[in-house]
């Protein structure tokens, strides 16, 4: 499904101008005398970043094609060295990133996901609140065998439609229709941040705080730290859409519950596509989650990167894999948009440019008084309300994540006091339809309308945000993140 977000008037406007005044600021900047307290190279890196900003808030120019930019920018105008710069392709996150989407493909193409779904639903759905439960633990449970947000809306849409004409959603129960689709929207973003690998920002992320802090974020460490908080808000998301939008009736009924069963029935036994990719994500999952015990069971230590790349491998072997190269969906746009974010976030980071921003900034708000509770609200607020000024996720994470390291530097804060749950908020991007493409896709059903969405989200928004500041003083504090 091809979702094509329409320009509003201001957002036209943008788009004409971004560029330009994306030129203006970086000419000012590069042409202004050096700051003291930062170098040459620092003072290039603050003028491509900010010219970089400037055309992914704007989106005068496709995002890969500014990510070019800032790497030609970055090397001819000394930000940062050409090896350096191009070096960024090579970085491990890169390849995690690569590895994750062709796991993708291959469960993508067995259809495993589908039929988990469709297995939930025909099993425990037998009235209202069942059916939009079981869509709920579908999500969840699919997000660890896809990690693409995307590819998780695409297979769950067709199923809440067979659903939703069970119920005549368009017709006669309207509030069914928007719990279907809304919470299915957060269900999906909600469930990834539950699961590390579940999307490529996040990914993004460990890779930052991995080379800004030296602390590698392991797969388990990800999982045990986030799995209470988005369980605990996919109940509060639940619990919150019977209150704004009552269901008209408990009983489904119809033809599009029958297509639903006939469709499960039709899949058959699994076959040998399914157990194969299933088997194959299943020894990921395991190497991922004992990676803390591979030294003394294996005698070395096999890298979460490492551990996709072999699974990547096995999707493609002879026998036992199930795709050919042909049949692999990796964005390399968002591979190169990724590699050039990642290279102006290290080379702020690298040059000093962060610490001197922020602590000229901090200094005037009197940060450096304030409490590290109040800081950790703060800083959670910002990042979990943050996609209401950028919208693309890894845009997101390159401001975020090195911005808030350098500010736990500059306070003298544990730098993953604050990186880590700050991360654990990147996909909360369940208040507006051009937030992400998941939420596109259910707008796409015609089930609710923006003022249904925002409120909604940012209701359940504000109970992350208050179970994020619960976890600060008991679970973060039990595995020793704060």
């Amino acid at each position: 499904m091809e979702i094509v977000k329409k320009k509003n008037k201001f957002e036209t406007y943008m788009y004409y101008f971004g560029l330009p005044l994306a030129l203006i600021v970086f000419g000012i900047l590069y042409t202004m005398p050096t700051p003291a307290g930062i170098s040459y190279s620092g003072k290039i890196s603050l003028a491509v970043f900010a010219f970089a900003l400037i055309l992914w808030v704007t989106e005068a120019l496709s995002t890969y094609v500014t990510a070019l930019f800032v790497i030609v920018f970055l090397s001819i105008f000394g930000g940062w060295t050409e090896k350096s710069t191009l070096g960024v392709f090579g970085y491990n996150v890169i390849w995690l990133m690569i590895s994750a989407f062709i796991i993708t493909s291959g469960m993508e193409k067995s259809g495993f996901a589908k039929r988990l779904a469709l297995w939930l639903i025909t099993k425990f759905g037998k009235n209202t609140n069942q059916i939009l439960l079981s869509l709920m633990v579908a999500n969840f449970l699919i997000a660890f065998i896809v990690p693409s947000t995307t590819a998780r809306a695409a297979i769950m849409l067709p199923i809440v439609l067979l659903i939703g004409k069970a119920y005549k959603i368009h017709e006669e129960n309207k509030n069914i229709g928007k719990l279907l689709a809304i919470q299915g929207l957060q269900a999906n973003n909600i469930s990834t941040s539950a699961i590390l690998t579940a999307t490529a920002p996040q990914i993004l992320a460990v890779g930052l705080i991995k080379d800004m802090t030296n602390y590698s974020v392991s797969w388990s460490q990800w999982l045990i730290a986030s799995i209470p908080i988005a369980v605990l808000t996919l109940a509060f998301s639940y619990i919150v859409g019977f209150r704004l939008f009552k269901p008209e009736t408990q009983l489904p009924g119809g033809e599009g519950i029958h297509q639903i069963k006939e469709e499960y029935k039709r899949l058959g036994k699994m076959n040998v596509m399914e157990k194969k990719a299933l088997f194959i994500f299943g020894l990921t999952i395991l190497l991922w989650a004992t990676d803390k015990w591979h030294l003394s069971l294996l005698g070395f230590k096999i890298s979460l990167v490492m551990v996709a790349v072999i699974a990547a491998i096995l999707f493609f072997l002879p026998y036992i894999g199930i795709l050919s190269w042909k049949e692999t969906k990796i964005p390399w746009n968002l591979m190169i948009f990724s590699a050039g974010a990642y290279a102006t976030g290290i080379s702020l980071n690298s040059t000093g440019v962060a610490s001197w921003a922020l602590n000229g900034i901090f200094a005037k708000l009197g940060i450096e008084s304030m409490s590290m509770v109040t800081i950790y609200g703060i800083v959670i607020f910002i990042s979990s309300f943050s996609h209401f000024v950028f919208t693309s996720k890894t845009v997101r994470t390159v401001i975020i994540i090195p911005t808030v390291i350098a500010l736990a530097d500059t306070v003298g804060i544990n730098p993953i006091a604050l990186a880590l749950p700050a991360a654990l908020t990147i996909a909360d991007t369940i208040t507006l339809p051009p937030h992400c493409k998941p939420n596109l896709i259910y707008y796409s059903t015609g089930c609710f309308t923006v003022f249904d969405q925002l409120s909604y989200g940012v209701i359940v928004l504000i109970g992350k945000w208050i179970l994020m500041f619960a976890a600060f003083f008991s679970w973060f504090r039990i595995l020793g993140i704060v």
